[in-house]
């Protein structure tokens, strides 16, 4: 008598298959719910480095960074420009690079160009699709101030910039005319700036937020262009033009150059903040802080953080 070896019919396979696959798509969002939790908490960990360096450099020298400085010949001045990311190097555990960075030099010199392509982890937030881009900055001549010279430079991108206030322009999109004077922000350019400038309160206005993905640009959830240059100019963090970042607003769809819309629209520069995290992005306050905004948050309130002394009050 022969005896029939036991095993799995075709159709019982087939339930265990379509079982396996219902599970896994029952477990997939779970798991990327903790990966983007996770990359999240890492993103405000590397805002809570950077916005301790800024506190420990003003301890340091009695004055907050320089968002970006510039000397503008002649009156026997070279030209020199640079960015708050190399002053803050020995405060984020950086003390070689910073060793390395000739603030008497332009950052085109030899060194500093070694310097401001260097990848640095605190730069990055790990929800950012593409990790270690370049930023290529063909700079014309003239295009700085009357007779500056042509640079070419390439800085590592950062996902991260300073907030320099708001533009005319946008605050009469978003708040109403007239915008009238005192719109900027914590940090001004080649200027002294302290923390206690900030009479509208250090825990109410914001010293630097996510603007991540450049020099790609993002509209919404979609990739429209691998190099956006000259509309997402200042991706690099030793890049100058990451200290200048006036907010006008954009619309909904991320397109126009002013419009509501100030959270997770476009990374263009200029139009807002921009994150690839669920419903909002990350920002320091002057405070140190670390807060994330809703995408869904009043327009408004959102302008009134990053004004230094305007006065307003934000609602709830």
């Amino acid at each position: 008598m022969l005896l029939r070896k036991k095993g799995f019919t075709l159709i019982e396979l087939l339930v265990v298959i379509a079982i396996i696959a219902i599970l896994i798509g029952l477990l997939l969002p779970a798991v990327q719910k903790v990966r983007e939790a996770a990359a999240r908490s890492q993103c405000q960990n590397n805002f809570k480095q950077l916005g301790l360096a800024f506190h420990n450099y003003e301890g340091a020298y009695g004055k907050l960074p320089y968002p970006y400085f510039l000397t503008v010949p002649p009156n026997n001045n070279p030209f020199i420009a640079y960015a708050w990311g190399p002053m803050i190097l020995p405060y984020v555990e950086q003390e070689n690079l910073y060793k390395m960075y000739d603030f008497k030099q332009n950052l085109t010199a030899a060194t500093n160009a070694i310097v401001i392509q260097t990848h640095l982890k605190v730069m990055k937030c790990p929800s950012t699709p593409s990790q270690d881009r370049v930023e290529p900055c063909p700079i014309p001549a003239n295009a700085i101030f009357a007779g500056s010279p042509a640079m070419n430079f390439t800085c590592s991108a950062a996902d991260y910039s300073v907030v320099s206030g708001v533009i005319g322009r946008g605050w009469d999109v978003i708040v109403g005319p007239p915008s009238g004077g005192d719109r900027e922000g914590i940090l001004r350019a080649n200027e002294t700036t302290k923390l206690i400038d900030a009479a509208d309160g250090t825990s109410s206005t914001i010293l630097l937020a996510e603007l991540a993905g450049r020099p790609e640009v993002w509209q919404g959830a979609r990739k429209i262009a691998a190099n956006g240059f000259p509309l997402t100019v200042g991706a690099g963090w030793g890049n100058p033009y990451n200290g200048e970042n006036w907010i006008a607003g954009s619309l909904y769809d991320g397109t126009g150059n002013q419009g509501p819309c100030v959270i997770n629209c476009t990374n263009i520069s200029g139009r807002g903040i921009y994150a690839f995290h669920s419903g909002g992005a990350n920002v320091v306050m002057g405070d140190g802080a670390v807060r994330f905004l809703s995408a869904n948050m009043n327009s408004k309130n959102f302008i009134y953080m990053t004004t230094r002394k305007k006065g307003e009050v934000i609602s709830e």
